[in-house]
């Protein structure tokens, strides 16, 4: 029996991916501007021509998040690959999010398989293999490890250069920060909606120096070669969990806030967003980048500091200067919610 056969269901989770709420101000305007980015810039470093055809296998797939990131148009940008060009194929656990989807992407470019990254990928030659949602923090670090020893594996056994995009959950998000001295714990996923009671299950947190540490372990006896590796912090003080609380009960509930400065001003005092760093608990350098984020980030509520509820034009000014920031993205060091690592490999 395969792990993907033994894995336990995330029944009704698929409802939380496909609820319109998911796709908050925040989501749109800064987390998928980010993955977007990350995307373009693993396709980037391949080389490929104009009309080259794209294959990409996308590890813990959902409901196809990954796809519409890739082929689907953004406000104000073209898709990052034509579906004309654009082989999909969607690697998941979970026969709900399989199914799901089966039926939501109808795509001719796209083709969904149940199955587990630990155990034998999909056949093909991909150009990228990409994850987004965390999965690669499902598994222990030495899953971690052989799991991505068998992509580069295969990218060495392929004969040319891919990208691997690894995105796992960030060990010094604010949003935990009472447990950042633990690596790996029981993560529950209360911020889904629609999915009845909430989810829980253990989960990796990774600072740079650890996933560092796991991908030249797996680089070790794989055949491929690490070309560059690339780190980005998504969303710093706008992850889920600061909507919930359900881990560190005193952050401020930024991401409702920076929503509600876009949906509902009137429910927003600009001081409820101000940002006072940890001084302890972290590397030095965690600790350091943290201050600094802080002060650009209270530096633009400078203006706002004595002001009550705002209009709903100078609230949506002040959304977009934070978003702006948080678009800007960490430095890849665990600081935000996710830790997204960029792999360009090629055979040694």
């Amino acid at each position: 029996m395969t792990r993907s056969q033994q894995a336990p269901s995330y029944r009704g989770a698929s409802a939380h991916y496909l609820s319109p709420s998911r796709r908050d101000p925040v989501k749109i305007l800064s987390e998928e501007p980010v993955t977007r980015r990350v995307i373009a810039g693993a396709l980037g470093a391949l080389g490929l021509g104009q009309h080259d055809p794209v294959h990409v296998l996308d590890v813990g797939s959902g409901t196809a998040d990954g796809f519409a990131l890739l082929a689907r148009p953004a406000p104000d940008a073209p898709p990052l690959v034509d579906e004309d060009r654009l082989t999909y194929v969607g690697l998941d656990v979970d026969p709900e999010m399989v199914e799901t989807a089966r039926a939501t992407v109808t795509s001719p470019s796209a083709s969904f398989v149940r199955g587990d990254v630990r155990d034998t990928l999909p056949e093909g030659a991909f150009d990228l293999y990409l994850s987004c949602g965390v999965p690669y923090s499902h598994l222990t670090r030495d899953e971690l490890v052989a799991a991505l020893h068998s992509v580069l594996s295969a990218v060495a056994a392929r004969g040319r250069r891919a990208a691997v995009v690894v995105d796992v959950l960030g060990r010094y998000s604010v949003e935990w920060q009472p447990r950042w001295g633990a690596e790996r714990w029981d993560y529950a996923m209360s911020f889904f909606a629609g999915a009845g009671a909430a989810i829980s299950e253990p989960m990796t947190f990774y600072s740079r120096p650890a996933l560092d540490a796991a991908v030249d372990a797996a680089v070790a006896g794989s055949g491929a070669r690490i070309v560059s590796r690339t780190a980005v912090d998504r969303s710093v003080l706008v992850g889920r969990h600061t909507a919930t609380g359900t881990f560190h009960p005193q952050v401020p509930r930024f991401r409702t806030l920076v929503n509600d400065l876009l949906r509902e001003p009137a429910r927003v005092r600009p001081s409820d967003l101000g940002f006072v760093p940890a001084t302890a608990g972290a590397p030095a350098d965690v600790l350091a980048w943290l201050e600094r984020f802080a002060a650009r980030w209270n530096r633009v509520l400078e203006p706002w500091a004595g002001a009550g509820r705002l209009g709903e034009a100078d609230a949506a000014r002040l959304a977009h200067a934070l978003l702006e920031l948080e678009r800007g993205a960490g430095p890849g060091l665990g600081v935000g919610h996710s830790l997204t690592m960029t792999l360009v490999a090629e055979p040694s």
